[in-house]
């Protein structure tokens, strides 16, 4: 895996004036976002956090109670953002077309969201702390419903000769780390990971490697 590209800093708004507490905290989760993807949990600046959502950083004290707890909050925050981007279970849909759609939503997510990818990323390298609560918390149960999800497909006679595990990496390291990768991707030439402009084109690219059929191989549903 490449480790993400620092990104410049936003200007942070003009105006400090009194904001709701729940306004500020959104403000910090989105600026903590964007701060740890680029320089990761040890290099991260809590200073540059409150910077970049117009607040003081005495606030993220008052908010958090260090700079863990940020980070971890950060973490449930985007994912929380993705599980409201993604279809529901107990749809009525048959299951190829169900996946197909799901895998679409993933992909959209990933593009208007690379932090949550670029974190992940930087902290799969190393095993510590934050690492095994982000996969006992978040990974390890969204892999077991994508590897539920596949042996249905599979059992159905859908799908490529892959495990669960190779889906899994199909569909995080290729899917969602094209746009996590995104400066990478230019520097080489590479055309895309450009955002949300991009992603059915490449969540189609994804599903033609998983659904070898029509249905992986069409265009966004």
């Amino acid at each position: 895996m490449t480790r993400a590209t620092a990104t410049p800093a936003t200007p942070a708004p003009a105006s400090r004036a009194r904001r709701p507490s729940d306004t500020i905290v959104a403000d910090l989760l989105d600026a903590a976002a964007v701060e740890f993807a680029a320089h990761g949990f040890a290099g991260a600046s809590t200073r540059r956090i409150a910077q970049r959502a117009g607040a003081h950083q005495p606030q993220i004290n008052y908010h958090f109670t260090s700079k863990e707890q940020l980070w971890r909050a950060t973490v449930d925050h985007l994912f929380s953002l993705m599980d409201a981007a993604l279809p529901g279970p107990g749809g009525t849909a048959p299951l190829e077309e169900a996946f197909v759609d799901l895998l679409h939503a993933f992909i959209r997510f990933s593009a208007d969201h690379p932090e949550l990818d670029r974190i992940i990323n930087l902290e799969a390298t190393d095993r510590s702390d934050r690492l095994e609560w982000l996969v006992a918390t978040h990974l390890r149960p969204r892999f077991e419903a994508v590897a539920a999800g596949w042996r249905r497909l599979r059992a159905a006679g859908v799908g490529a000769d892959l495990s669960p595990g190779e889906v899994w990496e199909v569909v995080t390291s290729y899917g969602a780390m094209h746009f996590a990768n995104a400066p990478m991707l230019s520097l080489l030439g590479i055309t895309g990971g450009d955002g949300r402009s991009e992603s059915d084109a490449h969540a189609a690219r994804v599903l033609a490697v998983l659904l070898p059929s029509p249905a992986g191989r069409g265009s966004a549903p």
